[in-house]
């Protein structure tokens, strides 16, 4: 009975063992179960955060084989993970071989120690920024796209090496000061802080202090010459500009300037200065004697002007009484006169007569410019029918055919515009004894020179560009011509080409001309072809 309790027992035992064992053996597979729901729900919410972060991530094996590749990443290499897993990096870029980053990824993997760096990769042409963490189970790392940055820094770089070339390369001195004016020490210009006023030469520190302060008040460029006491004690001329840096609130932050030495350019312009003064003086001076010669000449042109006047009018009356007496003598002893005391007569009384011809175009001579008339509004067409009417006689005689083109109005002195167009048609018809003259008056007015018409008219003695403010006008003949040696010789006083015999005159009508074109403003000149016409131009002013 004993034993067979011993048996139950026993029995019992290995039942309630056997029962532990199992139970033990299932509470171990429940927790390895938890523990691996827990590292897959750790391993979910890690992938979650590497999905979510803004850097791109992979994760190696001891093999250098992808095991996780975040979506960053993804667009990064612009593949796709199942194209990644499993996948040796060096088989999959092999070119990284030839980059930084080779070496230090495996400087990490050696040394099993986190390590930063950044680098350019052509392949993807962009600057990529790691973070590599190694451990016994590969490496993970954690990159980003850097580019913007890098090239900011690149350009930034450039920037300043190009402004401290150029600050190297210029004559000139370079100062940084804060916004208050004093001078940082990264400037050029060695004055230490506050004294930079001091060092100015004090009648030029007001004025200088002056467009500072107006500078900084206006936020605007400052500019400025002073001179600045250098090294040995003197004063040197210095031009100084400044240039105001703002922040974002439009305050000033500070100035960037340069300071010029232009002291030899200021002794030149001194020197020059004094040049100048000296040749102002002397231009003043030379003013005032041509002034005075100009005063004297004047004076003695009126003196001249009137004594031919009263010359030419004192002797007409003597040259009458001769003329009178004289006719008087031949025509009471007349018949008590030999043959040659009749010619003796005759040459008294042409003598005479052309003696008071001369003197009377002596007379009109002198009266162009001192009797004269105030310009008004005067129609050439009537001043020519005037001085027509004037010629009737020479014109029926000699049969002249006369015709003129539309003929404009002008301010003028209207006796002297009729005596004008008289001389010149007068000569025309003298100077064609042969055959009836062909006379034409012309007009025109200048068009600018750009003309067909301006063109036709530019012969070697125009005066060209006539203003577009003058009238050219014209008279032609068809009479025996001048010489073109003769041609600027014509307009002097007394100044005759052919013999009285010829062709009667006293050779001033020419002289006459000319004046009074030129005291309307304008120019008078001839052109001619021996033998076949002549052309005498003038130009007049049209106000």
């Amino acid at each position: 009975m004993i034993q067979d309790c011993y048996i139950f027992s026993l029995i019992l035992l290995i039942v309630v063992y056997s029962l532990l064992q199992k139970q033990i053996q299932m509470n171990k597979v429940l927790s390895q179960e938890a523990i691996c729901m827990e590292q897959q729900a750790a391993k979910a919410k890690l992938a979650d955060i590497l999905e979510t972060i803004t850097d791109a991530f992979v994760a190696l094996d001891p093999n250098s084989c992808y095991t996780y590749i975040n979506h960053k990443a993804e667009q990064i290499f612009n593949c796709h993970t199942t194209d990644l897993i499993g996948k040796s990096i060096w088989e999959v870029f092999p070119e990284t071989s030839k980059y930084k980053f080779y070496q230090i990824y495996h400087q990490a993997v050696t040394e099993q120690r986190v390590i930063h760096m950044e680098e350019y990769y052509a392949p993807f042409d962009r600057w990529v920024e790691y973070c590599m963490y190694p451990s016994t189970e590969g490496v993970s790392i954690l990159f980003q796209d850097v580019t913007r940055r890098k090239s900011a820094e690149i350009a930034l770089e450039a920037s300043e090496r190009r402004y401290r070339s150029l600050v190297i390369a210029t004559s000139q001195a370079v100062w940084i000061a804060d916004k208050n004016g004093m001078i940082n020490e990264q400037s050029d210009v060695q004055i230490k802080e506050g004294e930079w006023l001091n060092a100015i030469h004090p009648e030029d520190r007001e004025l200088t202090q002056l467009l500072w302060t107006e500078a900084v008040k206006t936020k605007n460029l400052y500019f400025s010459e002073y001179r600045v006491r250098v090294a040995d004690g003197s004063y040197r001329f210095f031009a100084a500009r400044g240039v105001p840096i703002l922040n974002a609130n439009n305050e000033i932050q500070e100035w960037i300037g340069t300071c010029t030495d232009i002291t030899e350019r200021k002794l030149a312009q001194q020197v020059l200065q004094q040049i100048n003064d000296e040749l102002e003086i002397k231009v003043e001076e030379r003013t005032a004697e041509l002034q005075k010669l100009n005063e004297d000449l004047k004076r003695s042109n009126q003196e001249l002007e009137q004594f031919a006047y009263v010359a030419s009018h004192d002797l007409q009356e003597p040259l009458r009484s001769v003329t009178s007496y004289t006719q008087l003598l031949e025509k009471e002893y007349q018949h008590r006169l030999n043959d040659s005391a009749q010619e003796y007569l005759a040459y008294i009384v042409d003598g005479a007569k052309r003696m008071q011809q001369l003197i009377q175009d002596l007379l009109a001579y002198s009266r162009v410019g001192t009797c004269t008339q105030e310009f008004v509004l005067v129609d050439c067409n009537m001043a020519l029918s005037l001085a027509l009417s004037n010629l009737h006689v020479a014109i029926a005689e000699s049969q002249a055919i006369i015709t003129h083109d539309p003929l404009p109005k002008l301010l003028a002195d209207k006796t002297q515009m009729v005596q004008l167009f008289q001389n010149l048609v007068g000569n025309a018809i003298k100077f064609c004894p042969k055959e009836p003259p062909k006379i034409h008056i012309g007009a025109l007015r200048r068009d600018g020179g750009t003309g067909e018409v301006a063109r036709e008219f530019l012969t070697p003695n125009s005066p060209f560009p006539i203003p577009d403010s003058q009238w050219l006008i014209w008279v032609q003949d068809n009479g025996i011509g001048i010489k073109s040696r003769y041609l600027e010789r014509i307009f002097e006083v007394f100044r005759r080409l052919h013999t009285r015999r010829e062709f009667p005159g006293t050779g001033i009508g020419l002289a006459i001309c000319k004046k009074i074109v030129e005291r309307h403003g304008g120019c008078i000149w001839a052109e001619s072809e021996p033998g076949v016409r002549t052309v005498f131009y003038f130009t007049l002013n049209t106000d």
